[in-house]
């Protein structure tokens, strides 16, 4: 028997059997020396038939996860000795599939276990599905990151296990297709093309190399929930899935459970664990405060204050607040939360420890930021605010805009951009027509024709800005070029995967620019002609200048008003609504020339940059990604409307300026300059340094990591900030 093989192959000693196992990729394999027993092969086929490339890229995705889950148990304290020992029990049979798609056999199995043995409960499970069912705070996403550490140690080879975050699909989206689109978004190094010109993402979600994790099925909107098992039943795949009993449990009931998955039911926290978590994370002096809690509710358990505080230091989540609030803050003592009179609910228990929680994370440090515990409240609640109104746990640098009204982000750009580009190609008209004309009252003019131009700048960019936010589902997304890798890149793509590329990102160029200068030229006009109206100094004879300058003999051939509306103002017959023929021309001349450049402004970024930054999974190297490849384009662009109408014009330096700038505000970074870092902390939204604010967050252990977005700590955090916020809002 011949074939190829790799991995590693082993005896194993079971009693007085010994068996040989390989885990690795194969299709064939073979031994040399003794068979004992039988040859157990697990190779997923489709491992077998991946090129090194791709390997290559299956192993970095590995090792992103793998880290990722690694900062999320540390930052919750749950890699030590110390961790809290959930525990789980298999759940009730009307929440499983039939065990026929289950086990092989059809013969049912227990499922109990505990926190350190979720693969080996997973892998006990034939068809690779497992549902785990847990009451809020019970621990369900920590357990799904000690899943992926464990499974990636264990099984290098195997499907790479991806963590996504059910609240964002709306299942009218193909599952698959949905996965895809969320690695990308995550992992944006898998949206590199192969030879075959399939995204690497693609690749690998087709051919089962992700292992879905899935959390939050009860945070899918109550009607969407069918329709979600439907599809997730119907694709044949492993995956995890994470769910609230209750929520799931109306949608089995629905409809079915999902489609050959087993389940488990994570347990309460027993009060004896719970009372030794508490104690032993505390000084020794201090562990007597906790025992007198714990003792009350051992000798008084129908008291309402046992039965409410016994409700909350079961839930882990909670358990670990209580550590935080208590142990960690000399500031207050536990035997408070049996007050009945401040606290007459689970509830307001929960609600207490989730205030103190965040005034003590902020507790003053001179090593970190000093935000107040009330200035993290307030802008952490419009976060919240904004995420419970999507239904949503995810928030990524670049959706900041869309916490906005559409009527205010469309204000905030026409004053932004219109300031901007008043200000800048206001003062080049001046210095340019100064300079070539020695007008006296050249930068008079200028400023007019800045201004006027800069409304018309605001206006267009804000429209198409908004178009693509609802296009777009939350925002212009960042760029990812790694620029400067051309040559590696373009040796391990084809000539069809190269022209495909280009011919793509020339075309939306082309489609963005043409809108964009078609729109702005009749603006300018427009706009330009009504200023006159609210009292602006518009010199007629700079008007005519500057057009005959940019057409010529076009214009003077052209020159024939077409339904022209003329109104006179201060005598001067110029200022007009209507527009001329030469307006149309310069409208077209305008969206064509800017077409053109924005057009091959892509295509020279894309070849610069031609492969995706593996490194580009973080929201902040992200952010450092998008302002390179901004900044990049913005000059490029500046420089081919120039050359567009030769070197030696300098009549055409505003417009190219103008065009820079339109290219800026179109890109991710600059919707972070103008909302992020101007307007939301211009009206107390957020703080002025919002970047470090949110890494603050992070690290003091309030916001969580999933890929390249944000996530509160726990939904119930997020609720409560919401809650408190909107309290604060009506009561003000």
């Amino acid at each position: 028997m011949r074939g190829v093989w790799c991995g590693t192959l082993w005896g194993v000693a079971d009693g007085h059997e010994i068996h040989n196992e390989f885990h690795g990729q194969a299709k064939t394999s073979f031994q040399f020396g003794p068979n004992y027993g039988h040859i157990s092969v697990n190779s997923p086929s489709s491992l077998s038939v991946i090129n090194e490339r791709q390997a290559e890229h299956l192993r970095d995705l590995a090792g992103l996860v793998r880290s990722a889950s690694e900062r999320e148990l540390e930052k919750w304290g749950l890699r030590g000795r110390d961790a809290l020992p959930v525990r789980w029990h298999t759940a009730a049979d009307d929440l499983f599939d039939h065990w026929t798609k289950i086990q092989g056999d059809g013969a049912p199995v227990s499922l109990d276990g505990e926190f350190t043995e979720i693969r080996e409960t997973y892998e006990t499970v034939e068809s690779r599905r497992l549902v785990i069912l847990g009451r809020a705070g019970s621990g369900k996403t920590v357990l799904a990151h000690r899943f992926i550490l464990d499974l990636v140690r264990h099984n290098p080879t195997g499907p790479v296990p991806v963590l996504f975050s059910l609240s964002d699909w709306n299942p009218i989206t193909e599952f698959r297709s949905w996965l895809i689109e969320h690695i990308i978004r995550d992992f944006a190094f898998l949206d590199t093309p192969d030879t075959s010109g399939k995204k690497m993402a693609e690749v690998f979600v087709r051919r089962d190399l992700i292992l879905p994790v899935l959390d939050g099925f009860d945070e899918i909107p109550k009607q969407h929930r069918s329709k979600a098992i439907r599809q997730i039943s119907s694709v044949d795949l492993p995956l995890i899935l994470t769910s609230r009993p209750d929520e799931y449990a109306r949608a089995v009931h629905e409809i079915r459970a999902v489609g050959g998955a087993a389940a488990i039911v994570l347990e309460d926290l027993p009060l004896d664990e719970s009372h030794a978590y508490l104690r032993q994370s505390t000084g020794k002096p201090c562990g007597y405060v906790w025992d007198v809690v714990f003792e009350h509710l051992r000798t008084a358990p129908d008291d309402l204050a046992s039965r409410n505080l016994t409700t909350v230091l079961t839930s882990p989540l909670m358990v670990v607040l209580a550590r935080t609030v208590y142990n960690d803050n000399s500031g207050h003592q536990p035997g408070e939360l049996l007050d009945t009179e401040q606290f007459p609910t689970a509830e307001d228990i929960e609600d207490r420890l989730l205030h103190r929680y965040l005034n003590t994370a902020y507790t003053h440090d001179a090593q970190r930021p000093h935000w107040s515990s009330d200035q993290a409240r307030r802008w952490l609640g419009y976060l919240a605010t904004h995420l419970t109104r999507r239904n949503s746990h995810d928030f990524a640098w670049w959706r900041l805009p869309a916490t906005l009204h559409r009527h205010i982000r469309i204000l905030a750009t026409v004053v932004a951009l219109g300031t901007t580009v008043a200000l800048t190609a206001g003062v080049a008209y001046g210095i340019v027509y100064w300079i070539i004309y020695g007008f006296a009252n050249a930068f008079i003019d200028a400023i007019s024709i800045g201004i006027a131009s800069g409304i018309a700048a605001g206006v267009v960019v804000g429209g198409i800005n908004e178009l693509r936010l609802l296009s777009e589902r939350g925002g212009q997304e960042p760029e990812r070029l790694r620029l400067g890798s051309w040559q590696r890149s373009h040796s391990q793509r084809s000539f069809s995967t190269r022209f495909k590329k280009v011919t793509s990102v020339f075309a939306k160029g082309l489609a963005l620019g043409l809108a964009l200068g078609l729109g702005l030229g009749f603006s300018f006009e427009l706009v330009s002609n009504l200023s006159g109206i609210f009292g602006l100094p518009v010199h007629g004879g700079t008007l005519m200048l500057m057009e005959e300058i940019m057409f010529g003999v076009i214009l003077d051939f052209m020159y024939n008003p077409v339904a022209n509306s003329i109104i006179e103002i201060n005598g001067d017959s110029r200022l007009s609504i209507g527009l001329t023929a030469y307006e149309v021309a310069f409208a077209l001349t305008f969206g064509i020339t800017l077409s053109l450049a924005f057009g091959l402004v892509n295509v020279i970024v894309s070849t610069l940059g031609d492969t995706l930054d593996p490194r580009a999974t973080e929201p902040w190297k992200l952010l450092a990604t998008d302002r390179q490849v901004a900044l990049v384009q913005m000059v490029a662009t500046v420089l081919a409307v120039w050359l567009a109408f030769g070197l030696a014009n300098l009549a055409w330096i505003p417009y190219a300026l103008i065009g820079g700038m339109l290219r800026l505000a179109l890109t991710a970074w600059g919707s972070w300059l103008l909302f992020a870092r101007l307007w939301l902390p211009l009206t107390g939204r957020l703080p002025w340094r919002p970047k470090r604010f949110l890494e603050d967050a992070y690290d003091r252990g309030v916001l969580r990591r999933a890929g390249a977005v944000y996530q509160f700590r726990h939904a119930r955090l997020r609720d409560h900030l919401a809650r408190q916020a909107q309290e604060q809002s009506a009561a003000t």
